[in-house]
């Protein structure tokens, strides 16, 4: 079978999934779309959370918000009241649902599951052309949210690798509007590395093992620590697990994919859709999806995900570079951060919505020392690194 479409995107997940929603939006105004994706079917295997801060996207699907939140580093334990910025979580199944719904009511709009491609995507005269198992398929443009076929450890400044287990206790442990945030653990020596805990009930919740490092650290090597943790959390009682989630984001990608060429674009959380400092994507990647269509439509050219603004991706560059080399006290930075300075100007941060005067917040609620000190390193590996994209 040969087709012809306006706009291929390879991959559907969070990124490519966002846009043909936007798009189906458009109802016959909408370009002619296909979406191949690898996997058979889609599953509840992942969740993402966010601040409710300046209406976030997909706000009417989340399935929790918590109200209090806890920052634990050795014995001191602290909870904040988020009351007025909830944090939120959106299930996968959900956005997965509302996506395919959207795109089912498009005509414009086709996804095609368990589709592998042969090879990659060949310009021809008649555009961007690709072959899976069954079909031959051409397009005027292309968007390729696929990850990169090969990841190594240095390809970006840090790696923020998870395992989490979404269980079911027989007793009550947990507090359904309080959350976890980060409790630090100071017996792993790989990295910076917290318990992550978002309770939905007093018998459920999804306890994550997450831990900052140099290197990508597999499912197999945090599992030992996530079930020592869980035990410690629960008292060591019985416990069903619901589900497993793992991952591993970039904090800081060194060198994002480029193309000469404007047909074709790439997109997702290694160009761009995870925040360096943190790994939050899930608003970044729909902020992107709306301008990216809006762009579509005015001009039927694609966009690429925005550089952040440049005291921002300074001030995240420069962090990461203090949590790289000093691992043993980035504990006591974040928790300096919660302390010191009022949650609303951390959320809006955190929410790539901080003007200048809360970015001055959050530098005056840092130790300046081990800042001050990696400043040099950290100037003169930004402009290596620039000369490099150049």
């Amino acid at each position: 079978m040969h087709s012809h479409v306006d706009l291929l995107i390879l991959g559907g997940g969070c990124a490519g999934l966002s846009l043909a929603s936007r798009l189906s939006e458009l109802g016959k105004e909408a370009p002619q779309v296909l979406i191949i994706e690898q996997k058979e079917t889609y599953t509840n295997d992942r969740t993402w959370c966010f601040w409710d801060i300046e209406e976030p996207a997909y706000q009417s699907l989340t399935s929790h918000a918590w109200s209090k939140f806890e920052v634990a580093n050795d014995n001191r334990l602290d909870v904040y009241n988020c009351i007025q910025h909830q944090y939120l979580m959106l299930e996968s199944h959900h956005f997965y649902q509302n996506a395919l719904a959207l795109i089912g009511s498009n005509a414009n709009i086709q996804l095609m599951l368990g589709q592998k491609l042969l090879s990659d995507p060949i310009k021809t005269e008649q555009g961007w052309s690709i072959k899976t198992g069954n079909s031959e398929i051409t397009a005027t443009q292309v968007l390729d949210t696929r990850p990169p076929k090969q990841i190594s450890h240095n390809d970006s400044v840090l790696w923020q690798s998870f395992v989490g287990y979404e269980i079911q206790t027989e007793s009550d442990f947990f507090s359904p509007k309080q959350m976890v945030l980060m409790d630090f653990d100071h017996t792993f020596k790989s990295g910076l590395a917290f318990i992550y805990i978002l309770p939905t009930s007093e018998k459920k919740a999804l306890i994550e093992f997450t831990v900052f490092s140099e290197r990508i650290l597999s499912k197999e090597e945090l599992i030992e620590d996530l079930n020592k943790s869980i035990a410690q959390k629960i008292a060591g009682s019985p416990y069903e697990i619901l589900r497993v989630e793992h991952g591993t984001l970039p904090m800081g990608n060194k060198l994002p994919t480029k193309n000469s060429d404007p047909s074709y674009v790439f997109a997702g959380l290694f160009e761009g859709g995870a925040r360096p400092s943190s790994g939050y994507a899930f608003q970044r990647i729909q902020s992107w999806a709306k301008k990216c269509a809006h762009s579509m439509i005015a001009s039927n050219t694609l966009c690429t995900l925005p550089r952040d603004r440049w005291l921002q991706s300074f001030m995240d560059g420069l962090f990461l570079m203090v949590i790289k080399k000093n691992p043993t006290i980035a504990a006591s930075l974040f928790e300096s951060l919660f302390r010191k300075c009022d949650l609303k100007t951390v959320v809006k941060f955190m929410s790539d919505q901080a003007s200048i005067p809360d970015c001055l917040k959050i530098i005056r609620s840092l130790p300046p020392r081990p800042f001050i000190e990696a400043l040099p390193r950290f100037i003169i590996e930004r402009l290596y690194n620039r000369f490099r994209l150049n």
